[in-house]
This record gives structure tokens, C-alpha cells and sequence, in this order.
């Protein structure tokens, strides 16, 4: 009797589904506040500006009814595999994936973005090649870069991040924080103060035939940003 129960406890875990890891890196994020989720086969690592990043390992998934659960005593993320937008852009995701942090939780969007076509316009690296008229050096190191939400670059004098939301071709920033660095010289001070100041302002967004974007202000002021190497291409 003892060899047949062994037998088929054997049997049974043979017939078992094994438990998927996760695409590596799965990714998620979320807005108000923002936040990134990347889980890989080795750690889960959770960032949001203001705190702490949290990294834990990656524990087996559990699979709930509708998605997958992972567990650990400081990360608790559950996945959904239900249609998601992230509200600051025109994309959409599979997954609704809420979040619990610390004891708090934070709610955002899933997978890899529905679509190629619905991918936001702005993403990538970006050249900035003028602002408010005023052509940039071209030994400036002035760009930008729009991914997931976040916003990061350089002014040509300090480094700079925050969040964005693109909605209806209306590019719209939250706070932007910038390094304290001292600029060289009075034209690289109203460079880096004009350009804070329109990324400041509700941008129309477009794009002109040579495949560079023209984000456009009050009173007709424009930055005009051209792909920059290694970033996207004219479609």
C-alpha cells in the first residue's frame, strides 16, 4: 500500500502544471504618482520618485484566477490580464496590475504596449535643435527623452527629470527637478531658462516632414527635437 501511495503522489506531481516565471523583464507603471515595476527571473524592483528603490527576489508565482500573484514579505504584486490604459498616453496594455509596497498600495497598467501603431509619438531620444527660435550649438548637449511616462534629458548646463502625460497631441509635464549646476555664460542661461520654461507650458505636438517633432506653446513658441542617435526614426 505505502509503494502505491508513493507511486501516485509521484504521478500527481509529474502531472502538475509547472508555475511560468515571468517574461523577463515583465514591466509595469502607473501615474499619480508615477512608478515602475520590472520583474525578471532573479528580483522585482519597484521605483516611484520620493522613495526608496525596493528590490526583492523574485518569488514562484501563484496562479490566481484571472493572472499571477507574487508574494514576498515587502512586494505584493498581482496581475490581471485585463485591458489597461495609462492615461497619459495613447497606449494601451493587457494587463491591470495593482501593486502593495511597504503596506501601501499603487495601481498602473501591465505587458508589453497593444499595438505598434498606438506607441506614443514622443517616445525615444530626442536632439533638441531649437527653442523658442534660438538655434542650440550643435556642441551643446541639450536633449530629451520621453519613456513611460518619465521625462529625463539635459538643458546643456544640468541634468533634468519628471513625469509627462500625452493626451489628444497635448504634451502636458508634471514638476520637472533639475541639478544646481552653474551655467557658463549668459546665452547658456536663457537656453536653459526657455526651455524649462515651454516644457513648463501645454505643448501641441506634431511632427514635420523630416520626421522631427514640433512641440508648440503659448504665442507660437516651438522646440523643435530631432531624433537623436541610437533613438527612434521617422515613421
Amino acid at each position: 500500500m505505502r509503494l502505491l501511495m508513493t507511486a501516485a503522489i509521484a504521478l500527481s506531481a509529474l502531472a502538475a502544471p509547472a508555475l511560468a516565471q515571468p517574461a523577463a523583464p515583465y514591466k509595469a507603471l502607473g501615474t499619480e504618482p508615477f512608478w515602475s515595476l520590472s520583474i525578471d527571473k532573479r528580483t522585482m524592483r519597484f521605483e516611484a520618485p520620493g522613495r526608496p528603490t525596493v528590490t526583492v527576489p523574485t518569488p514562484r508565482p501563484i496562479n490566481g484566477f484571472a493572472g499571477e500573484i507574487y508574494r514576498t514579505r515587502r512586494v505584493d504584486v498581482n496581475i490581471v490580464h485585463k485591458g489597461c490604459g495609462d492615461g497619459m498616453s495613447d497606449r494601451s496594455f493587457p494587463d491591470t496590475v495593482t501593486v502593495r509596497v511597504d503596506g501601501r498600495s499603487f495601481s498602473g497598467c501591465g505587458g508589453t504596449p497593444i499595438g505598434g501603431e498606438q506607441r506614443s509619438v514622443l517616445d525615444g531620444d530626442w536632439a533638441v535643435e531649437s527653442i523658442s527660435g534660438g538655434v542650440v550649438p550643435r556642441n551643446a548637449d541639450v536633449r530629451v527623452s520621453f519613456r513611460e511616462g518619465r521625462l529625463s534629458g539635459n538643458s546643456g548646463c544640468n541634468s533634468m527629470n519628471g513625469s509627462f502625460r500625452l493626451e489628444r497631441g497635448f504634451l502636458t509635464t508634471g514638476p520637472i527637478a533639475t541639478t544646481r549646476r552653474a551655467c557658463i555664460g549668459r546665452a547658456a542661461q536663457v537656453q536653459e531658462r526657455n526651455l524649462l520654461a515651454l516644457l513648463g507650458e501645454r505643448l501641441s505636438v506634431s511632427r514635420n516632414r523630416g520626421g522631427k517633432l514640433v512641440l508648440t506653446g503659448r504665442g507660437g513658441k516651438r522646440l523643435v527635437l530631432a531624433p537623436a542617435r541610437g533613438g527612434p526614426r521617422p515613421r
